[in-house]
């Protein structure tokens, strides 16, 4: 059994919506951001970050991009990805990566870039530009669904898709206005917050209403 350790509406959101579509058993570990930046947690997360996934020999990985894409190929029966070794699976690992590795951290500096910072004009300075940065690389996104979705890997609905509404969830100004500028992202978020399996793990993160500017 899988122990996935969870904070709400963090990134573990997109492992705990991957092990429910899959149906898999696991074992959901919630924790308070006290918890995860303990020292004895460093133990199972070397950065304390979630998310961390414990394994059925004991050890654990981090990374989401990583966790959603190790669930997706070890239980390829479920169909959250493309076949392993086909070129729409390179299509799939490829995006997210990119979402991981770009888009996440934007979003991140935007909301909070006083580790970053020494005072708090630069602080305010890091997360103008980071906000800019986050639109633009949605943007890149958008233009990408438009052209070849209506999902990140075409035709059909992966985890891929998770991982990007995930995303859209923490948007800045607010999840509304991400939404409002890019459709066809919206049209993704919709389909994945219609999901029937999704509904009880939305409703435990408090992302089951899409959040306007003055709730974000």
């Amino acid at each position: 059994m899988y122990k996935l350790y969870n904070v709400k509406r963090c990134g573990s959101l997109s492992a705990h919506l991957v092990l429910e579509e899959l149906g898999v058993p696991y074992q959901n570990i919630w924790l308070t951001m006290e918890q995860v930046r303990a020292p004895e947690f460093r133990e199972i997360s070397p950065l304390n970050m979630v998310p961390a996934l414990g394994l059925p020999d004991g050890r654990a990985i981090t990374e989401s991009a990583a966790i959603v894409a190790f669930l997706t190929d070890a239980h390829p029966e479920a169909g959250l990805a493309p076949p392993t070794g086909s070129d729409d699976h390179a299509v799939y690992l490829s995006s997210l990566v990119f979402m991981a590795n770009n888009i996440y951290p934007a979003i991140d500096l935007a909301f909070d870039a006083r580790r970053l910072a020494d005072s708090e004009e630069q602080n305010s300075a890091i997360r103008r530009k980071s906000l800019q940065k986050s639109l633009e690389l949605f943007a890149m996104m958008e233009a990408r669904l438009a052209e070849d979705g209506p999902f990140v890997v075409g035709e059909r609905y992966s985890a891929a898709d998770i991982y990007l509404f995930m995303l859209t969830i923490w948007g800045h100004p607010s999840e509304q206005a991400v939404l409002e500028r890019f459709p066809h992202i919206a049209r993704v978020a919709a389909h994945v917050r219609a999901r029937p399996r999704l509904k009880a793990a939305l409703d435990t993160h408090g992302a089951l209403e899409i959040q306007t500017a003055e709730a974000a």
